[in-house]
């Protein structure tokens, strides 16, 4: 006799309790994403339907937090928030580094149409030139930024170590042809200094490189400029030719390793976002203080801000304080303050990159930054170094 297990060929059929099982976990799975999806057009269509007009939020950010705030603004539009029954969409343009004392508020006067709600300024110097002219357009601002950036010196990789002897107090007679800080090529620290007038970077640098020097305190006044004179002459004659470039572009021929100059003052941040694209530099931050970059999102009082916008930029300035918000900033490379809460995600700042790392074993941002003097400095700085732009 043939025994069931020989007929079986030694093989047993799966238990059908198990199959059941399988299947109504797959239905479980599929109808609990459907509901979530349709949760969500929910949500979204029922933010929708509450607003009965659209309004853009125009923000006009400084060059230190256009990167920040274009992507605050990004996460924000799609909360898909509400004013007063109007769907908000952000706009963020570029209020461009000043080459005279005047403000942007003339330009915006001009034109109300482009005028924003709110303004992100990346110094505070800036802040207190509009306030000197029309004290209430930033009325309730706040006492503190948000976040900050301070100035490093962007060097080839293979020079940063070598770099790091570099102090704010002694950038005079360790850089230039003469200069006591070899790279190990041989060659010497040689700054690029684009014009102060139009490269915050630069002006920022020779305020670091005075303040170190000086007794009364930041920020630094005109007068600290002309008793600085014979050490920035020294400083601006290393390489001249860079003074009509732009730090943009002098980081560039510096990666390249295409350049005259060793050097390059540029706001820690910006180097974050430049070194994603473009590799090979590091940044190196010498000993003492440096002056940098501090965001303020200020929302302005003025005859175009209506009350719709008004609670726009409300909205808006509160996003920023949040941790979604506040991941923005982080993201772009900027220290927060205690103004802002820590984002709870990680942060993909300056710290992930070659730039970054360098400077946190250089020292770089293990402070807050000084505060910028403004545009009247920098053109004082400017004729100091011989730019002639």
């Amino acid at each position: 006799m043939t025994s069931r297990h020989a007929t079986d060929g030694g093989r047993r059929g799966i238990a059908p309790w198990i199959l059941v099982t399988a299947i109504t976990l797959v239905v479980v799975v599929a109808a609990t994403v459907a509901y979530l999806l349709i949760v969500r057009a929910d949500d979204e269509e029922s933010a929708a339907s509450t607003c009965t007009s659209q309004v853009t939020l125009q923000v006009a950010a400084s060059p230190g937090a256009v990167a920040a705030i274009s992507a605050a603004a990004t996460a924000f539009d799609a909360t898909n928030p509400v004013a007063r029954s109007a769907c908000v969409t952000t706009k963020v343009s570029t209020v461009p580094d000043n080459t005279t004392t005047a403000t942007p508020v003339e330009q915006w006067q001009q034109d109300t149409s482009q005028a924003p709600a709110m303004w992100v300024a990346d110094s505070e110097a800036d802040l207190l030139a509009v306030e000197a002219t029309d004290s209430g357009l930033t009325a309730g601002r706040d006492s503190e930024p948000i976040a900050t950036s301070p100035v490093v010196l962007a060097v080839r990789i293979s020079d940063a170590l070598a770099a790091a002897e570099l102090s704010w107090a002694d950038l005079t007679n360790q850089t230039g042809p003469d200069g006591t800080v070899a790279l190990p090529s041989g060659r010497r620290v040689i700054l690029a200094l684009p014009d102060p007038r139009t490269n915050r970077a630069t002006s920022y640098a020779l305020q670091s490189a005075l303040s170190a020097k000086t007794t009364d305190g930041p920020p630094i006044n005109t007068a600290a400029v002309s008793a600085a004179g014979a050490e920035l002459i020294r400083l601006g004659a290393q390489d001249p030719a860079s003074q009509q470039d732009t730090t943009q572009n002098a980081l560039t021929k510096l990666a390249a390793d295409d350049a005259s100059f060793t050097a390059v003052p540029v706001v820690e941040a910006d180097l974050t976002k430049f070194s994603a694209t473009t590799p090979g530099l590091a940044a190196v931050s010498p000993q003492g203080q440096a002056v940098g970059d501090a965001l303020w999102p200020v929302p302005l009082t003025a005859s175009w801000v209506t009350p719709t916008l008004e609670d726009a930029a409300a909205r808006f300035a509160a996003f920023l304080r949040s941790p979604a918000g506040s991941t923005a900033f982080t993201d772009s490379g900027l220290l927060l303050t205690d103004a802002a809460p820590v984002a709870s995600s990680p942060s993909a700042s300056a710290s992930g990159t070659t730039a970054g790392s360098t400077a946190a074993a250089s020292g770089a941002s293990a402070e807050p930054p000084l505060p910028d003097a403004g545009a009247e400095v920098a053109g004082a700085l400017a004729t100091a170094i011989g730019a002639t732009g």
